[in-house]
């Protein structure tokens, strides 16, 4: 009997290593999908790192990648509003899931920009860099982030002529 458990054992423990490196051989597979513009592919390998292999080091690479296709336009038959939607719901998700991950800042940073800029939801947009302020206020888009939150609503006339006004 304890034969078998020590080739069961065996047999698991070399499952998981062979499997240890496939997130990495998806990864691989959707990079170059994705450099050879094949982007509903390269989404579908994306999708599979970030479901079946959460846990790994590939995980939040894989949403801000996503994140960035959906922001380019770059997944086909999906609305320009709707890609955009995608995009802040991949930033986001990065951020809330990886809030150590190096990419945290710039993904909060780009939801709160995208939905002021290009989907018009000051509220959504306020929070998103109030938030970002406060988790990241020396980070070097902490600049930017109250320049948009100051200008949140304005025409980019109503922009100009304070400016003006200001000299």
């Amino acid at each position: 009997m304890k034969f078998y458990t020590s080739i069961l054992l065996s047999t698991i423990v070399l499952f998981s290593a062979c499997n240890s490196h496939k997130d990495q051989e998806i990864f691989k597979s959707a990079a170059e999908k994705s450099k050879a513009k094949n982007y509903s592919e390269a989404l579908k390998d994306y999708q599979e790192i970030i479901n079946d292999y959460s846990g790994s080091d590939k995980a939040a690479e894989s949403i801000f990648s996503v994140a960035a296709m959906y922001h380019m336009y770059q997944i086909p038959n999906i609305s320009k509003e709707e890609s955009l939607k995608k995009a802040v719901e991949f930033y986001q998700k990065l951020y809330r899931q990886f809030p150590q991950d190096e990419r945290a800042p710039k993904a909060l940073f780009m939801s709160g920009f995208i939905l002021a800029n290009e989907l018009g939801n000051t509220d959504a947009a306020r929070l998103a860099y109030q938030e970002f302020l406060n988790k990241f206020p020396k980070h070097e888009l902490s600049v930017p982030a109250r320049t948009e939150l100051d200008n949140l609503g304005k025409t980019p006339e109503e922009i100009l002529q304070e400016k003006t006004a200001k000299k």
